[in-house]
C-alpha cells in the first residue's frame, strides 16, 4: 500500500512539472501618458509593490525626450571583455527600435529582480537600483530619472508633466512634511566651516551606527601617529585575532596571521572596503589590543565633546557582552556627534578624502585584493569626496557624506549624516536630494 502511494505521489509530481510555469512578477507593466512640451507621450511603468512606487521605462523616455535639451541614447551592450550593461549617453539622438517609446497599453510582465544592474552614463558607473525585465529594457524610479537627468518631473492630479529644462532641485521640507523621510531614523545636514544646520531631523537621538565607527577609530590612530606612538610607514603584523575575524561572515578582507601589511594599506582597506579585520589589526598596533582601543576611543569621545558615543568595538560590527546571558550590542552615536566628529577630520586630517573619493581601491600586500567604494555618491554626484558608509540589521543603511561646495570664492565643506535608512536604495536617494537641496541652499 505505501509503495502505491508513493506511486501516485511521484505521477502527481512529475505532472505538476510538465505544466507552465508561471511568470513571477509582482505586477503588470502598463502605458501612462507624459507631457513633453505640450506632447503627448506614452510611456511604460510599472508600480514596484504598491500603487505610486513609479518606474519608467529608460527605452521609452529616450523617445519621449528625443527632441528635448534631455535626449539621450539608451542601450544595452553585450561585449566579451565587459559582460551585459547598459549605457545612457545624453544628448545623443536615440536608436529607436520597434518597440521603443511604443507603449501601447498592453501590459507586460515585469520580472521582480531589483538591483544595481551595471549603468554607466556618459562614461561612468552610476550605482542605481533598476528593474531588467530581461527584454533590453530597464525600469528606472521616476525620482532617479530625475537624479539622473537633472529634470524635473510634475504631477497634477492624474496628470504627468516633463520640464526637461528645469533642474532638479527638492523641497525637502515639502518632502518631510509629506513622509518621505519616514523610512529613515536620523538626519544631520550642515555646513561644516560654519556650522549652519541644513537640515535636521532626530539629529541628537542615540543609534547604532554600524561602519560609520571607523570614522572614529581613523581619527584616534592620527591622534597616535601624531604623538608619535606609531607611524604611517609601519608595517602592521596580523594577530591571530584580526585573522580570526577575516575568516568570519564579517570578513571583508582574506588575511594570514603573522602577515605583515603596510599601515596605509589597511587604513585604505578599512575606510573603502570597511574591512573589520583591518580596523582590528590597526587598533592592536596602535594600543596593544582591540579592548584598550575601544576603552580609548570612549575616553577620547567624552573629551571631544561627543557624549552620544558608546563604543564596544572598533569596527562597529554587532557584539556579544560574552556573560551568563549574552545579549547583543552595538556601538551608537548620534548624528549631530557624528556631523561633530567629521567636522574634526575634515579640518586636522583632510588629507582623508584621498582615500575616500576613490572609485576603486587596491590592497597588493592583502592578497592583491581589489575592491570598490561602496558609496553610491562617489558615482551618481559630482563632488562628493566621501566619508563612510556602514549597515547592519539593527543600524538600517547609514552614511556620512561629504561635498565641497564653491560660493564666492570660498569653499563650504557640506556634510550629511544619514542614520537608519530602510533599504540602499532609499539611503543612496535621500542622501542625492538632500545634497543637491544643500548645494542650493549654499550657493543661493
Amino acid at each position: 500500500m505505501k509503495n502505491r502511494l508513493l506511486a501516485i505521489l511521484l505521477v502527481f509530481i512529475l505532472c505538476l512539472a510538465l505544466l507552465p510555469s508561471p511568470a513571477f512578477a509582482d505586477g503588470e507593466a502598463f502605458s501612462m501618458q507624459i507631457t513633453v512640451n505640450g506632447e503627448q507621450k506614452a510611456v511604460r511603468a510599472y508600480n514596484d509593490s504598491y500603487e505610486g512606487n513609479l518606474y519608467l521605462s529608460l527605452t521609452d523616455l529616450a523617445a519621449a525626450f528625443s527632441a528635448t535639451e534631455k535626449r539621450f541614447r539608451f542601450e544595452r551592450i553585450v561585449s566579451s571583455a565587459d559582460g551585459e550593461y547598459f549605457s545612457v549617453s545624453t544628448g545623443q539622438t536615440p536608436v529607436l527600435s520597434s518597440g521603443a517609446g511604443g507603449a501601447t497599453g498592453n501590459s507586460a510582465p515585469v520580472v521582480l529582480n531589483l538591483a544595481r544592474n551595471r549603468l554607466i552614463v556618459d562614461g561612468g558607473d552610476r550605482k542605481y537600483y533598476t528593474y531588467n525585465p530581461q527584454n533590453g529594457d530597464l525600469y528606472m524610479s521616476v525620482t532617479d530619472v530625475q537624479l539622473m537627468l537633472d529634470m524635473t518631473f510634475e504631477k497634477n492630479g492624474g496628470t504627468w508633466t516633463a520640464k526637461p529644462n528645469q533642474h532638479f532641485i527638492p523641497d525637502v521640507k515639502a518632502l518631510r512634511d509629506a513622509g518621505y523621510f519616514d523610512n529613515i531614523s536620523s538626519v544631520y545636514l550642515a555646513d561644516a566651516d560654519s556650522g549652519e544646520a541644513l537640515f535636521l531631523l532626530n539629529g541628537y537621538n542615540e543609534l547604532p551606527v554600524a561602519s560609520l565607527t571607523k570614522l572614529l577609530s581613523y581619527y584616534i590612530l592620527k591622534e597616535g601617529i601624531d604623538a608619535g606612538e606609531i607611524r604611517s610607514s609601519d608595517t602592521v603584523r596580523i594577530s591571530d585575532h584580526a585573522y580570526a575575524v577575516s575568516r568570519t561572515q564579517d570578513g571583508i578582507v582574506p588575511m594570514e596571521a603573522g602577515a605583515g601589511v603596510p599601515f596605509g594599506e589597511l587604513v585604505e582597506a578599512m575606510l573603502v572596503a570597511s574591512s573589520n579585520e583591518s580596523a582590528v589589526a590597526l587598533a592592536e598596533h596602535l594600543c596593544g589590543s582591540e579592548e584598550a582601543f575601544v576603552e580609548r576611543m570612549n575616553v577620547r569621545a567624552r573629551e571631544l565633546g561627543l557624549y552620544s558615543a558608546a563604543m564596544y568595538n572598533c569596527s562597529g560590527l554587532p557584539s556579544y557582552d560574552g556573560g551568563s546571558t549574552p545579549f547583543k550590542r552595538q556601538n551608537r552615536m548620534s548624528a549631530a556627534d557624528l556631523f561633530l566628529l567629521t567636522q574634526l577630520i575634515l579640518r586636522q586630517y583632510p588629507e582623508i578624502t584621498e582615500i575616500t573619493s576613490t572609485t576603486l581601491a587596491h590592497m597588493p600586500s592583502l592578497n592583491d585584493y581589489w575592491t570598490a567604494n561602496s558609496n553610491p555618491l562617489i558615482y551618481n554626484m559630482t563632488g562628493i569626496t566621501g566619508l563612510k558608509t556602514g549597515s547592519t540589521d539593527r543600524a538600517g543603511y547609514c552614511l556620512v557624506a561629504t561635498m565641497p561646495v564653491q560660493k564666492d570664492g570660498e569653499t563650504h565643506n557640506v556634510v550629511l549624516v544619514l542614520l537608519g535608512a530602510e533599504t540602499a536604495a532609499v539611503r543612496g536617494q535621500a542622501a542625492e536630494i538632500l545634497l543637491r537641496y544643500a548645494r542650493a541652499q549654499v550657493q543661493q
